[in-house]
């Protein structure tokens, strides 16, 4: 293969010389040249030899050239294609002369042009012979050709011949069809012949063949037409008298015949059926148009045999004497249903398959398809012809032959006034049977046919008449004796009323008519047939175009406003099966859409939409159409935002669709932000920062400023991070950013903010001018932590299957994934002995954890541990001791500890400038309030709880002392002992441990004593000016218990008892006042005297003693008195005074005088005792140095004064 369409290969006067060997099948001859596959341009070639030039699969030129060669001169083989193309080889302007083949030959598929050539030989062949291939053949001269046809053409063919000269020809001009027995089934084909010259001698001899019935051989014809369709316009067939050949014989063929000029010594046409033969054998009939024809030398016309054929002005030449112009005949039995129509005839086919090529004839008017049981002859404005010269063979029954006289009709198709060409009329008989499948001409006419208004058959019996005698004239030879429903009404002949002999009435022909034309418009009609010429006139209805809009009101755009929407014509569906159904459904196709804008005031100047649909005018698929997609795009940058309306209608070319409208929204300028809050370069580690601002776009102003802004826009770019995240916005806007899920450090991060509106900077900055922010983020994670409810530090843990440790895990900045836990023996070097992982959590923070504990060795010390972890950083450990309660005996019941009313501080006070033994306040605990045994029976041994892991309790044992009666006491002056600074008195977490019979123990709460020092205290009033019946009250501190009293001149006046939170409060009343007076305060002995506590009463209401004061000095002894008593009674009984002391101050307080004064003020009662009498109860024994015995609490305690030394 060589060339392309644009390079092909050139060769110019080349000379080829092949073989001389023959033209033999054995013979080993080749072509001058053999080309395949190629693109070849061959001019001004001389070829000599046996074949000329071999083009296969081939495209190109030959021109110019002289071939002369002893076989064929260009054989042309199949086709050559490039994808879907498909290229054409021209052969023009050749001299081609041959010995005994064809000068040129089309074989298997084949595309071909034949032009302006000379072609003569073929001395065992044919002019041109083509087989299955696409042929254009003009203006050539063929001829003479001394083997066969001028034209030999078989197989599927697609042949036009026009303008040529086809003479001396030693058989037909035109043979087309299989013809002969040997020849190959018949296929559609077709072959158009305009404005052809063709003659012959008319002396050749054809052979008959057992399919077409010609009773032997006879003389060829012009034309042969076979189970092939012919096309013939404006040709002259010329034979000369010295000969006896027919101008067309044609079997089982498509004729369409007009205006053509036969001079012909014999008949006109023959036309006969196509039958093979066998019985129960399809026959194919002809179905042939013939209009206008010139017919000259003819004997008999037409001669018709199980055929139908339509003749329409026409002269008839009269035939010779004892001849009939029209010969009509029914060969064989009849068909109808009592041999189920056996030898019925059908037209020939025009397709081979399904989706094969559709090769009916070109433009033919006639519906494929005839009475199938009846030769029929149609006739109309024919001279020199009546139903007298037609003359009707004998047959087996009347309806196998019909004579139709017809009218010459004519339709003219309009839409809206205006003439539409090309319009296809269908017309149907009454039956729906399709007759004319017309199209109408540049003047809007179709052509004129004949349609039938009487039917004739030559029948039997009707009385009056020589019936049947060979002619359809009788008087009662019409439509009325027809067997045919003419009129649509579901009668037949004399049963149709409109059969009235005596009326002189008869049935007339009824036909239905379909105009359409894709674009133009559609109409169906009926119309009944008389007697005479009929021209009417079609108004096609156009079905108006329809146009949508893609954007709805209020679309907004920006600066170009591109509207886009689909149209189309007619109605549409959503799929169709086929382009046929789509072009029916549709009825045509959009030309085009025209848009007003706002700013065109008239539709003659509206602007046109652009077509996007990609299809070429006029094109409509199952799939698309011209218009399905447009868009219309004009620039509005120079315009003002707002809203505009367009207005958009579709034309089909005959009618406008609807108009729509739209309302547009116009953006041209972009939206502009400002943000007022935070400033750039500041920090934030919150957790979130808050970003506010203001936004502005011109869209709505002057009224409605800003109202398109859409979204606000931050771009944040930080280490490993970029993100841009929108957020509702506004002319004024604010959004949150949640920084928690960054990375735990501090960056620096950069914020560029936009605004958007509907068409700008929406996603991307765009044209905007954003604010562009440097902020610090400290997301630097604050580790989390944690609190342990259960268990506690030195707690005698008893071990349970379902041991349960809790507490609290809380996270400032996030949220805690779980706490670890972790016991360790720690006898065994802090062994561990069980690990573990809390990942549930209330939202409060809480957690617990329930585990086994049996495994832990009964008063072992273990070590808990517990972290949080939040994903980042875990808490410091809290760790904590306890030991485990697990005694052998798996029976016994553990005491237990209740917490109800446990104190976890008690505070108490010592005197800083004291050494007496009762200068501090001491504490006392009934420890059987709290632990008790479950189990009847046992003693609990109650004790201060060592813990091994730590040193600072090591002491608490020898200064508290408990008793055999659960009492637990301490007072802070046994820690004289240990060191004199009472600030190192305080004991710390204090466990109390309870023990039962068989081991098991439990722990209290850790409790802290609290030792606070302190010195008495007095603090006067603020004012010391008393008004008259006032009160002056003194406050201040003393040890819980002691006593404060208060005299003025030696005269006792008030006094109180300090409270257990180390105050008191004491009044003087102005009464014992006269004038001013110093008054001095006595506490533990001792006597407290100062200027700065003299008080002065303002309007004392004279001197001297008055009753007034008498009866206050006797109130103030009384209640001197009862001080003493009450002195007395708390030094001989300390047991009383430890217990009933505070209630016995209270019964004195309300016998004294001036309890008015001082009930105000009264402290409540302290939970700590008062301090113990000075002489000790502790003996000394000699056997225990450094201990002494407490007989009443029978339990040795520390001895403070010894001293190892």
């Amino acid at each position: 293969s060589s060339g392309t369409p644009i390079t092909p290969l050139v060769l110019e006067s080349p000379v080829f010389y092949g073989t001389n060997v023959g033209c033999g099948r054995f013979a080993p001859s080749r072509p001058g040249l053999w080309a395949e596959d190629t693109f070849i341009e061959i001019d001004g070639a001389t070829v000599f030899g046996d074949y000329g030039l071999s083009m296969r699969h081939s495209s190109g030129r030959i021109a110019n050239s002289e071939l002369t060669v002893n076989c064929n001169g260009i054989d042309i083989n199949s086709r050559k294609a490039v994808g879907n193309v498909d290229y054409s080889i021209e052969i023009i302007s050749n001299e081609i002369t041959t010995g005994d083949g064809s000068p040129i030959t089309v074989f298997d598929g084949g595309l071909v042009i034949i032009r302006d050539n000379e072609l003569e030989g073929a001395g065992e062949a044919s002019g041109i012979s083509i087989e299955s291939s696409e042929v254009q053949i003009y203006n050539n001269d063929i001829g003479p050709v001394g083997g066969w046809n001028g034209l030999w053409l078989l197989g599927s063919f697609d042949v036009v011949a026009e303008n040529n000269t086809i003479h001396d020809t030693a058989r037909e001009p035109i043979r087309a069809g299989e013809y002969g027995s040997s020849a190959p089934n018949p296929q559609a084909a077709r072959v158009y012949l305009a404005n052809n010259t063709i003659s012959s001698d008319g002396t050749g001899v054809c052979q008959a063949t057992r399919y077409d019935d010609w009773d032997g051989d006879f003389t060829c014809p012009a034309v042969h037409a076979y189970r092939t369709g012919v096309t013939m316009y404006d040709n002259t067939i010329n034979i000369p008298d010295s000969g006896d050949a027919d101008g067309i014989r044609a079997v089982g063929a498509l004729l369409d015949i007009r205006r053509n000029t036969f001079n012909v010594p014999g008949t006109g046409v023959i036309v006969k059926q196509y039958d093979d033969g066998y019985a129960g054998s399809q026959q194919y009939g002809t179905l042939g148009f013939f209009s206008q024809n010139t017919w000259s030398g003819v004997g008999m016309t037409y001669n018709v045999t199980k055929s139908s054929i339509t003749v329409q002005s026409e002269y008839i030449p009269s035939p010779p004497p004892d001849e009939y112009p029209a010969l009509l005949s029914w060969s064989g039995p009849q068909a109808y249903h009592a041999n189920d129509f056996q030898t019925n005839i059908v037209t020939t086919f025009v397709q081979d398959c399904p989706n094969c090529a559709d090769l009916t004839p070109r433009n033919f008017p006639l519906a494929l398809n005839m009475d199938n049981n009846s030769t029929t002859f149609t006739f109309a404005n024919l001279s020199n012809l009546d139903r007298t010269k037609i003359y009707i063979e004998t047959t087996t029954a009347p309806a196998t032959v019909q004579v139709r006289r017809a009218e010459m009709v004519r339709f003219q198709t309009l839409v809206n006034g205006e003439r539409v060409t090309d319009a296809n009329v269908l017309i149907e008989d009454a039956l729906g049977n399709d007759l004319y499948s017309l199209y109408t001409e540049s003047d809007g006419y179709t052509p004129w046919v004949a349609l039938p208004s009487d039917f004739h058959l030559d029948f039997r019996g009707l009385a009056g008449g020589d019936n049947p005698d060979h002619f359809a004239d009788d008087e009662y030879e019409d439509s009325c004796s027809d067997g045919i429903d003419n009129d649509g009404d579901l009668t037949i002949d004399t049963a149709d009323e409109d059969c009235d002999t005596a009326a002189g009435t008869r049935e007339l022909s009824r036909y239905y008519y379909t105009a359409y034309r894709f674009g133009f418009g559609y109409d169906r009609s009926d119309f009944t047939l008389v007697d005479s010429t009929l021209q009417d006139t079609i108004n096609l209805v156009n079905l108006g175009p329809t146009v949508s809009v893609t954007q709805s009101d209020g679309h907004s755009y920006r600066r170009i406003v591109n509207v886009t929407g689909s149209a189309h014509d007619g109605q549409l569906a959503g799929v169709y099966a086929t382009d046929e159904l789509a072009q029916w459904d549709q009825g045509g196709y959009v030309h085009e859409v025209q848009v007003r804008d706002p700013f065109t005031s008239e539709w003659s100047n509206a602007g046109l939409a652009v077509d996007t649909s990609g299809m070429a005018e006029g094109q409509v698929t199952k799939t698309n159409r011209p218009f399905s997609s447009w868009y219309y795009a004009i620039d509005m940058s120079n315009r003002e935002e707002g809203d505009y309306v367009f207005e958009f209608r579709a034309f089909d070319g005959i009618d406008y669709s609807p108009i729509i409208s739209r309302s547009i929204k116009l953006n041209t300028q972009p939206p502009t932000i400002s943000v007022t809050s935070p400033s750039s370069f500041s920090t934030h580690s919150e957790g979130t920062v808050t970003f506010e601002g203001t936004a502005f776009d011109h869209y709505g102003c002057p009224m409605q400023c800003s109202v398109d802004i859409q979204d606000i826009y931050f771009q944040i770019e930080g280490p490993s991070f970029l993100v841009t995240t929108p957020t509702e916005g506004g002319a004024e806007w604010s959004w949150t950013w949640d920084f928690s899920g960054q990375p735990r450090d501090i960056a620096t991060y950069t914020f560029t903010v936009w605004a958007s509106d509907t068409d700008f900077c929406e996603s991307v900055v765009d044209e905007c001018i954003p604010a562009v922010l440097t902020l610090t983020i400290d997301n630097s994670n604050s580790p989390p932590f944690i609190s342990v409810i259960s268990p506690q530090d030195g707690q005698r843990l008893s071990v349970s299957e379902e041991t349960v440790f809790e507490g609290v895990a809380r996270d400032n900045d996030g949220s805690v994934s779980r706490v670890d836990i972790e016991v360790q023996d720690v006898v065994n070097n802090y062994l561990m002995v069980y690990s573990t992982s809390v990942t549930d959590f209330a939202p409060s923070g809480a957690w617990s954890l329930a585990w086994d504990s049996t495994q832990l060795m009964h008063d072992h010390q273990y070590l808990i541990r517990f972290r949080s972890y939040d994903g980042y950083d875990y808490s410091d450990w809290t760790e904590m001791f306890i030991v485990a309660d697990n005694p052998p005996d798996a029976d016994n019941n553990p005491p237990t500890f209740d917490p109800s009313g446990w104190s976890s501080e008690i505070t108490l006070f010592c005197e800083t400038n004291s050494q007496a033994q009762d200068r501090c306040t001491r504490a006392e605990i009934n420890l059987l309030d709290y632990f008790e045994d479950p189990d009847p029976g046992q003693e609990l041994i109650l004790a201060v709880y060592d813990d091994e892991a730590r040193d600072s309790d090591d002491h608490f044992g020898m200064v508290i002392n408990v008793g055999m009666n659960g009492m637990a006491i301490y007072n802070p002056v046994s820690m004289f002992f240990y060191d004199i600074d009472i600030a190192t008195w305080t004991l710390e977490n204090v466990v109390f441990v309870a023990t039962d019979t068989y081991g098991s123990k439990i722990n209290s709460a850790p409790i802290t004593f609290t030792v606070v020092g302190l010195e008495f205290q007095i603090t006067p009033p603020e004012d010391d000016m008393l008004p008259s019946g006032g009160v002056a009250v003194f406050t201040g501190i003393g040890l819980p218990g002691k006593t404060v009293s208060v005299t003025i001149s030696g005269n006792n006046v008030n006094n109180t008892l300090v409270g257990a939170d180390s105050t008191w409060s004491l009044g003087i009343p102005a009464s014992r006042i006269d004038g001013s007076a110093t008054p001095v305060f006595k506490y533990g002995g001792n006597s407290f005297e100062s200027a700065d506590y003299t008080i002065s009463v303002g309007d004392s209401g004279g001197g001297g003693l008055g009753m007034g004061t008498i009866i206050l000095i006797l109130l103030v002894l009384i209640a001197a008195i009862g001080g003493f008593v009450y002195f007395f009674v708390e030094l001989e009984d300390e047991e009383d005074e430890e217990f009933d002391g505070t209630s016995e101050v209270k019964e004195e307080a309300e016998e004294d005088a001036y309890a008015w004064a001082k009930e105000p003020y009264a402290e409540p009662g302290i939970r700590e005792e008062p301090p113990p009498e000075p002489e000790s109860r502790l003996q000394k024994h000699e056997e225990h140095p450094g201990w002494l015995w407490d007989p009443e609490e029978g339990e040795w305690v520390p001895d403070p004064d010894h001293s190892d030394a």
